[in-house]
This record gives C-alpha cells, sequence and structure tokens, in this order.
C-alpha cells in the first residue's frame, strides 16, 4: 500500500522544516531506499556479455538466475544479491582460471545457492564479508575450496567439499560462521585460525531414512568411523578435528591476521588441523582442537530439516580466549546481529550531530532574515512553490506509523523536477521493473499517466528508450495510446490514464466475462505481432480495463522487436507468468510470439480460476514447475468450459512449437465460445 500525503511549504516553524530536511537526506543516505527487486536470468554463453557483466548491473537484493553450463570466469559479488542455479538438477559450472578465487564474496548478506565451482584458482570461494549464505554447492579441486577471511556470521550448509588440500580455511578475525550438513573429503578438511566456528546446529527437527527425529546435525565427514547405534544418522561419538602442527600446507602461506588475501606470508598458526578421527573425549584431545559434536553417519542429502533450532547461540568465554579442550558448538536458527551502526557510516558517527546542529542554527538564521523578507513578497504564491511529493511504504515493511520522509519505513518519490512544471500536482500511482508512474493533468486538462525511470543510469536509459520507440508505433483499441513521449530533459513517457488493471479484479470471473478480456488481449497482441513486436510481460498488473470493460495492454518494457536478434544477458520478467523460454532459452530456444501465447493461456488460467497455474513456495521452486510440471486446471463450471480448458492447456505447451501457431488461431478458437 502507497501513503500520499503532500508537503507544502512550512510558514509557521521553517527552521524546524529545514533541520527536518538534512534529517531527511541523511536517513536516505543511511538506509538507501531500495526499489523493488527484480529477476533476471542469463542467457548463456551465446551473447557477447560476461555473466560479471550482468552482476554489475543488478541491484542488492535482486536474484540473478544461472542456466546449466560451462562459464569461465573469475567472479566478484560486490552487492546483496541471490544468485542461483536456475535448476538444481543441472547446475552451472564455474570454471576459475589463475588468481585468488572463483568466486568472491565482498558484500554483506549474499547467497549462493547451486554452484559447481572448478578450475585453477586458490580458493573455490573467499568470503571477505558477512551474513553471507552459500547452500548446495561443490568445491573441488582448489588449495583451498572455501576461504574465510575477515568473515562472521557466515552459513555455509549442504555443501559438497572434496579433492581439495583443504577443505575450508578460516583466519582468526572470522566469528561465529556456522557450518553444517556439508560432505568433507579432502587430505585436509579444516585449517582454522578462528576459535569459534560452528559445526553443528542446535537440536533441531529432522527427517532421517523415513522417521521423524529430534538432534543435532553436523557433517559427513568421509574419515569419520563412527558408529550409530540408535539409527538415528547421527554418530554416537564426536569427531574430533584436532590441531597438529604450523607453518605452511600445500602451495600456499598462512595469511597472519592482517595480511591481505594476496599477500599472505608464513607464519606459526597454532589452529592449524587436520582429521583425527572419531575417539574418546580427552584421550586424543592433547593440543587445540575442533569438534563436530554431530556427525553424519550419511550423506547430508539423506537429512530433511523440518524445523530449524531457533535459540541464540552463545560460545564459553574460556572457548572464545583460548582453545584448549573440546569446542562444543551449537547452531540452530542463529539470528544474526546487525552491526550497531551502518558500515559505510561507522567511523564517522560524528558527523551526524554535527550537521544537525549546523543546520538547526542555520534554519534559525534562515528563518530571522531571508525567509521574513521573502514570506511577504510571495506569499500569495505559496500554493503554487510546493512540490507534491508522494511518501512510499518500503519493500518489506508494513505500512503503520506516522507517514513522513524522516519515517525510516518510507521514502520520497516524485516526478523530477523538470517534469513538474509541465505537470503540476502529479501524483504517484505505482512502479515497477524500471519504471515509476504518476497521475497529472496535461496541457488540454486530460487525466494522464506520466512514466519515467526509477534509475537515471546508462543501462536504465537505454531499455526505456527501448521501449519508448517500440510502443510509439502502436494503435489499437486493444493498446494503451501514447500522447506524447521525448527523451529530453528526462526520458518519460505521457499516456492513456485508466485506474483499473485486471490484477486489481476480483478473480475468479465468469467464463464469459474471461473469454470477452482474453479476447481483447489477443486482438492487441495480434496486432503487435503483424508488426513485428511481441510483449514477452503479459500478466495482470499490465493489462488496463477502460469504464467500459476493454482491455488495454500496457507497460511495453520488455517488449522486442522480431528483427532485433541481439542477445543480452539483462533479462526481467514476472516468474509466476513467465514461459519456459524464458528461464532455459538453452532448453526450450529464445523468445517469441510463442511466448506471448504461453503468457495469454497463463492469463486465461488466472482469470477463469482465480490463482496461478504453478504456486510453490519460493522463486526457485516455481520455475521448477513451470519447466517440468503441467499445469493442473481444476474442473469449472459455465458454457464452454471444455474449449475454454483446450485453449489454456494447448497456449501452456512446454514445447513453443506444441502450441498455438499465432493469435489468429487462439481468436479462432474463441469465437466457438463467443460467437
Amino acid at each position: 500500500m502507497n501513503v500520499r500525503a503532500g508537503y507544502p511549504g512550512v510558514r509557521t516553524i521553517p527552521a524546524l522544516r529545514n533541520v527536518l530536511v538534512v534529517l531527511v537526506l541523511i536517513s536516505l543516505y543511511i538506509v538507501s531506499p531500495p526499489v523493488s527487486a527484480m529477476v533476471f536470468t542469463y542467457q548463456g554463453n551465446n551473447n557477447s556479455s560476461s555473466l560479471q557483466d550482468l552482476i554489475n548491473t543488478a541491484e542488492n537484493e535482486d536474484t540473478i538466475f544461472i542456466p546449466g553450463g560451462t562459464y569461465h570466469e573469475n567472479l566478484v559479488i560486490n552487492r546483496s544479491i541471490v544468485i542461483r542455479a536456475l535448476d538444481l538438477e543441472n547446475p552451472p559450472e564455474i570454471i576459475s582460471g589463475e588468481g585468488i578465487a572463483g568466486i568472491t564474496l565482498r558484500a554483506n548478506g549474499i547467497v549462493v545457492d547451486g554452484m559447481i565451482i572448478t578450475g585453477i584458482s586458490r580458493d573455490g570461494l573467499l568470503v571477505l564479508s558477512d551474513n553471507n549464505k552459500i547452500h548446495n554447492s561443490s568445491f573441488t579441486g582448489q588449495e583451498r575450496g572455501i576461504s574465510l577471511q575477515s568473515a562472521s556470521h557466515n552459513e555455509i550448509s549442504n555443501n559438497i567439499l572434496v579433492n581439495n588440500s583443504v577443505g575450508i580455511y578460516a583466519d582468526s578475525d572470522s566469528q561465529m560462521n556456522k557450518v553444517y550438513l556439508n560432505y568433507f573429503d579432502n587430505p585436509v578438511n579444516v585449517m582454522s585460525q578462528s576459535s569459534d566456528l560452528l559445526w553443528d546446529t542446535l537440536p533441531s527437527e529432522y527427517v532421517y531414512s523415513g522417521k521423524e527425529r529430534t538432534g543435532s546435525l553436523g557433517n559427513f565427514w568421509k574419515q569419520y568411523k563412527g558408529e550409530d547405534a540408535n539409527s538415528d544418522g547421527i554418530g554416537d561419538v564426536p569427531y574430533i578435528v584436532q590441531n597438529t602442527g604450523s607453518g605452511t600446507f600445500g602451495n600456499f602461506p598462512i595469511p597472519d591476521n592482517g595480511d591481505n588475501v594476496s599477500n599472505a606470508s608464513p607464519r606459526n598458526v597454532p589452529y592449524m588441523v587436520q582429521n583425527a578421527g572419531p575417539g574418546a573425549l580427552g584421550s586424543q584431545i592433547k593440543s587445540a582442537s575442533i569438534t563436530d559434536n554431530a556427525p553424519l553417519v550419511n550423506s547430508p542429502g539423506l537429512y530433511t530439516i523440518i524445523k530449524m533450532a531457533d535459540l541464540p547461540v552463545s560460545v564459553p568465554p574460556a572457548v572464545q580466549s583460548q582453545n584448549n579442550g573440546p569446542f562444543v558448538s551449537g547452531l540452530g536458527g542463529l539470528h544474526n546481529p546487525s552491526p550497531p551502526f551502518p558500515e559505510n557510516l561507522g567511523p564517522l558517527w560524528w558527523i551526524i550531530p554535527v550537521i544537525i546542529v549546523i543546520s538547526a542554527i542555520g534554519g534559525i538564521w534562515y528563518e530571522r532574515t531571508w525567509w521574513r523578507k521573502r514570506h511577504g513578497r510571495d506569499d500569495r504564491n505559496e500554493g503554487t512553490q510546493s512540490r507534491n511529493i508522494t511518501v512510499v511504504n518500503k519493500t518489506g515493511y508494513p505500512v503503520q506509523g506516522d507517514a513522513g520522509p524522516e519515517n525510516p519505513r518510507h521514502y520520497a518519490a516524485r516526478l523530477p523536477p523538470t517534469l513538474e512544471e509541465k505537470y503540476p500536482g502529479a501524483e504517484y500511482m505505482g512502479e515497477g521493473g524500471v519504471g515509476r508512474v504518476f497521475r497529472a493533468k496535461d496541457a488540454e486538462g486530460r487525466t494522464v499517466a506520466i512514466k519515467v525511470p526509477i534509475r537515471f543510469d546508462e543501462v536504465t536509459g537505454t531499455h526505456f528508450t527501448k521501449e519508448l520507440q517500440l510502443w510509439q508505433g502502436l494503435h489499437h483499441k486493444n493498446i494503451v495510446e501514447i500522447y506524447s513521449a521525448n527523451i529530453f530533459p528526462v526520458p518519460y513517457i505521457e499516456i492513456e490514464y485508466y485506474r483499473t488493471s485486471l490484477a486489481e479484479m476480483r478473480l475468479p470471473l465468469s467464463p464469459e466475462k474471461s473469454v470477452e478480456i482474453i479476447t481483447g488481449v489477443a486482438e492487441g497482441l495480434k496486432y503487435a505481432h503483424e508488426r513485428g513486436i511481441i510483449h514477452r510481460d503479459i500478466k495482470p498488473e499490465n493489462v488496463l480495463m477502460s469504464d467500459e470493460g476493454v482491455p488495454k495492454i500496457t507497460d511495453w518494457g520488455l517488449a522486442k522487436a522480431l528483427t532485433d536478434t541481439k542477445q543480452t544477458a539483462l533479462i526481467s520478467f514476472s516468474p509466476d507468468f513467465a514461459a519456459p523460454e524464458q528461464l532455459a532459452p538453452n532448453l526450450f530456444g529464445d523468445t517469441g510470439p510463442w511466448t506471448d501465447i504461453y503468457q495469454l493461456g497463463v492469463l486465461f488460467y488466472s482469470l477463469v480460476t482465480g490463482q496461478v497455474p504453478f504456486q510453490r513456495e519460493g522463486i526457485a521452486a516455481v520455475m521448477h514447475a513451470i519447466l517440468y510440471d503441467d499445469p493442473a486446471l481444476p474442473q469449472l463450471p459455465g458454457p464452454g468450459i471444455t474449449t475454454i480448458r483446450e485453449i489454456i492447456l494447448k497456449c501452456m505447451k512446454k514445447n513453443p512449437g506444441d502450441r498455438y501457431a499465432s493469435v489468429t488461431e487462439i481468436l479462432a478458437d474463441l469465437k466457438k465460445i463467443r460467437p
């Protein structure tokens, strides 16, 4: 929900206004208001853009899906994104070249899921940041599979680390990292200068051998030979990884606490460890050791966690200060504490109170001099000087409390200043993809919608300009009309305004109404296809409804000319309405008119059932269903329902060649229901 509010010029306490303005700017910098997170799929090796290029284009909280295949790159991720295999059964392989690491994590909050990392770099994965998650990945053939350097509160689970010189390395500045449900088979599984790696969970609910159980879960160590008397999948004796020496290992030195990761020098390392095998507690602990108290007796894939324990984990002070006994670790659903102050302002905390004081003094001076002089002269025009601002609820926050820019749960959205003069009183409506939409009056007094880019950068500008060029040539009763557009002084599109979209209608609709709407949308797509343009993002939000009930296709941001054969690595889509070829072009080919036909079928499905075809938990599960599952259309009453079912299922065939050959064929079948 969006909260709308105007902020006219403040006359009674202008000094406070100036202080608030400064505080708003500071809060905007600290909080960095997000735009809606986007989902991208990399188009494989069939284009000129690298995977690193796509990563550099993404914003915080975006998700990138990578199809199966081999990618010869060394990746550096410096923003909080999710990078995930498109299909966990066919994971992508990152083959690294010479260098420090196959993948380097430099930002906090990154998720790496479903990767295979091989190659000739020193590390498979180098973690230089906090609160990251590394899941379902494989690290093979490196000197170090995973390396943690000044990295804390990371979660490493369900990974395979085999045939590396060292499985996991951690320096002394790496704290409270959780390592569980991993498969280890390396000459040296762990080499750690850190005394508080967490090697098992707190007692959690899980399924093993078809039975629900409760207990801690550690890791699978190939060298572990302990027994499992009670058949719960957990070894009866803890697995002790014992420290045995110091110095260097393999071809690389152990970096000192303050060394740069690429310029390490040899030193004595008190926590260098190697596998020691099972044994009685106390009998084998002669030097510093690390202990997995719940070693798995089978591959981690045979264990399914139902509910993770949510108790906090604390490391005993004795263990934090020295490592002279068994390290009993815990995990569970550990809530990583946020840093007490944003990292980008931590060293400069003193600037904020200084700015507040200066702003207060400046506001008082301004109020007592210039404002009073101008007040009498400009009071009659005060209403025209204020800018219309909309306070927008942030992604992920419930709407509550007072709405205003000073509330960190909101951020301010308005037209660019150069357009405010052309469209005074413009009112924010919403945003999505690369555009932000406002309602306004044009020079003729018509109510119009104004679309402007969310970000004014090169990539967004190119994307927005392409949409403008394609949309301007479309004039049809079932396509929203462009009244005006330009790229100067800033890119914008002025289009017809309609207050309702299909997403705001109460679904399901009757079969008769659904057929009427789908027929209108199909007519608009037929017109666009005849002119060599495909939409590629048909969904309820992009079909507006006129007061007369006529459907109008809008938002041609993902549109593509059929003559445009240039591949791009940047593909955004709406997961619930995505066609298989949008998710896995290596399996189903490129997009085309058949993509709009598939999405038309999904839209038809949602109108008659009130839900999307593939309802799953999580984006990855939805995408897997789109690629491999058949839609289940429930039995529905009403005239022509058999024909409706046939149209929907034919539109939604996985193979584009099995769908309707054109929208014209769909219209012909629709006429059988609606003469």
